[in-house]
């Protein structure tokens, strides 16, 4: 009896202890969640659009307005690179980002007579801080501000015989606001638009129009898109 009730004590023992075995060897391991993507990093990119604007030109002769008032309206393809950073804290993402951009954008206008002014912007850049907001993990809303340049050409006519032209390198300044969406982990896509004042450029004419000094006011509209790798 004492033997039996020692071989059942053993068996039972046994075959707990290979259901055990069997619970241990086909638990599965839990699953761990991928991490989200994050704007945080630097990034590099193209970018191309439309811009567009109208340049108010004042005369006058020894500081007097001579009360002639034109404007001149520009408009044409824009697009060069970008380069930048960003921090992401939270749903909060705030950069930095420079850009330089080649530019068809030319204007003019005739008045009475063959007379006028020509108008090119040569090449343009800026230097802006970035300010976003992100509702879902890989889409940004943002803001943009901060220093503007370009390269502005004007060429005086007179009689469509006589040109006089002189270049300048205006610093002003930009603002604008973006969407930009991460497709993948490295490569994402934006639209966004930009106003870019250039200041004021004063020119005293030399030989299309002595003596008399043009006052402009470059002012433009932009819309781009851009794609940008993300390191």
């Amino acid at each position: 009896m004492k033997s039996l009730l020692l071989a059942s004590t053993i068996l039972v023992a046994a075959t707990g202890a290979a259901f055990a075995a069997d619970v241990i060897v086909t638990e599965s391991a839990p699953e761990i969640a991928p991490a989200g993507f994050n704007w945080t990093g630097g990034y590099i990119g193209l970018q191309g659009g439309w811009q567009w604007g109208r340049d108010h030109t004042a005369e006058s002769t020894g500081g007097v307005p001579t009360g002639f008032d034109e404007d001149l309206d520009s408009d044409g393809f824009i697009g060069g690179v970008h380069v930048g950073y960003n921090w992401q804290n939270g749903q909060f993402v705030y950069g930095a980002e420079a850009d330089l951009e080649f530019s068809t954008v030319d204007g003019s206008y005739r008045v009475a007579g063959p007379d006028g002014t020509d108008f090119d912007l040569n090449w343009q850049g800026s230097i802006r801080g970035r300010l976003g907001y992100v509702p879902t993990e890989r889409l940004l809303i943002y803001g943009t501000a901060g220093v503007a340049f370009g390269d502005l050409e004007y060429t005086y006519v007179q009689a469509e015989t006589i040109f006089e032209s002189f270049s300048s390198t205006e610093v002003g300044w930009t603002v604008g606001a973006g969407a930009e969406y991460a497709f993948t982990d490295n490569l994402t896509a934006r639209l966004e638009y930009r106003y870019t004042d250039f200041g004021d450029v004063s020119n005293l004419s030399a030989v299309a129009f002595p003596g008399f000094t043009y006052d402009h006011d470059p002012k433009f509209h932009a819309v781009r898109v851009g794609v940008s790798y993300k390191f």
